[in-house]
């Protein structure tokens, strides 16, 4: 049938020219599972009664993971032999406060873009006026590292400061000096 034939007949439907749908033929995925033997299984009449014990659940309980990261128990202020320092700093002490992360670090992190080569420093979990760190911070950062043009920015809403650059050990000192 041509394409023209069909124009002439309205009434033929687009599906009409359309070739029709093959089947898809479907198999079991293993032919050969139905000649296996069926499983039959029992118990032996010697471990028919199961008993039912907790006075072992103590000794398992032990090999489960701990479900948070337990307090720290260094008085603040104090350097653990590690190097990790305890917070001294309350909320309050300064118009801003930087609050640890869940495993009591510094949330000072380096973030690099290897496309255009590219690092940033961002300091998260600020609160309180995030504009008089950022102050604080650029005049620190002058001192110790006296750079041409310090890129700094704040975001207010994620509580976030973002530096163009390598700054993290400067930071972190800076943070530690304000007992953070």
């Amino acid at each position: 049938m041509s394409v023209v034939s069909s124009l002439a007949r309205p009434w033929r439907s687009v599906s009409s020219l359309c070739p029709p749908l093959r089947r898809l033929h479907v198999s079991p995925a293993a032919p050969s599972i139905n000649r296996l033997p069926a499983g039959r299984h029992t118990i032996p009449e010697a471990r028919a009664q199961v008993e039912v014990s907790t006075e072992e659940w103590k000794y398992v309980e032990r090999l489960f993971p701990p479900k948070a990261i337990p307090k720290p128990t260094a008085a603040p202020g104090e350097v653990m032999p590690s190097g990790w320092v305890a917070p001294s700093a309350k909320p309050g002490d300064h118009p801003y406060f930087v609050r640890r992360n869940p495993s009591h670090q510094l949330p000072v992190y380096l973030t690099h873009n290897a496309i255009i080569s590219k690092y940033r420093t961002k300091i998260s979990h600020v609160e309180g006026d995030i504009w008089v760190l950022l102050e604080e911070l650029r005049a620190y950062l002058q001192q110790r590292r006296d750079p041409k043009v310090l890129n700094m920015r704040a975001h207010e809403p994620h509580q976030r400061i973002e530096i163009k650059g390598q700054y993290v050990m400067e930071v972190r000192d800076f943070l530690l000096a304000k007992g953070f």
